[in-house]
Order: C-alpha cells, then sequence, then structure tokens
C-alpha cells in the first residue's frame, strides 16, 4: 500500500505546498487516493515535476479537466483542442520514496 501524500511529515508537506507557489502552481481540491493534486501553472509542468522530486513525490497522472463554471487565474488556464484557456491542468503526485533520496 502506498503512502499518502497527507500522511507525510507536517514540515515536508508544506514545504512541498510553498514550493508550489513558488512555481505558481497550486493545489487542487479534486484529487483522491491520498495524492496532491496540483493545477498546473502555463509552460511548468516540467518545473512542477522536477520541483516535487526532492520531496518524494512523483507524478502518479495528469489529465485535462475542462473549466466549466470555474474561474481560476488565466496562468492556471491551459489550452484543448483549439480552444484556449478552456481548461485545468491537473496533475497527482504520490510517495515513492522518503524525501531527499
Amino acid at each position: 500500500m502506498r503512502t499518502s501524500f497527507f500522511d507525510l511529515p507536517h514540515d515536508v508537506r508544506f514545504a512541498a505546498y510553498d514550493a508550489l507557489t513558488a512555481i505558481d502552481c497550486a493545489t487542487y481540491p479534486g484529487s483522491a487516493g491520498g495524492a496532491l493534486g496540483v493545477a498546473v501553472a502555463k509552460g511548468k509542468f516540467g518545473a512542477l515535476i522536477e520541483t516535487m522530486r526532492p520531496f518524494g513525490l512523483m507524478l502518479a497522472d495528469s489529465y485535462l479537466f475542462p473549466l466549466g463554471t470555474d474561474t481560476p487565474p488565466v496562468h492556471l488556464r491551459h489550452d484543448s483542442r483549439g480552444f484556449s484557456d478552456c481548461c485545468w491542468l491537473v496533475a497527482n503526485f504520490l510517495p515513492v520514496a522518503e524525501p531527499g533520496q
């Protein structure tokens, strides 16, 4: 059984949250299975993966999710199928090792 992100020590979780903020990404409340859900900022997907690695977090999955009535800041909106700024790009991260390994 995998460790949930929410079972990690508080200092690790809060440092990961601070690192997300530093690269203009944000937590996404719809994640399941103990994953850290992240709304990815435009052009920051690679940086996000590298930013989460020192916390022992690895990408579990990612997907585009239509905005609907959501109104995230423009830097969190992504293009899809020829429509601009119409989707979230959500990435879920799970612990795979102790932080720093």
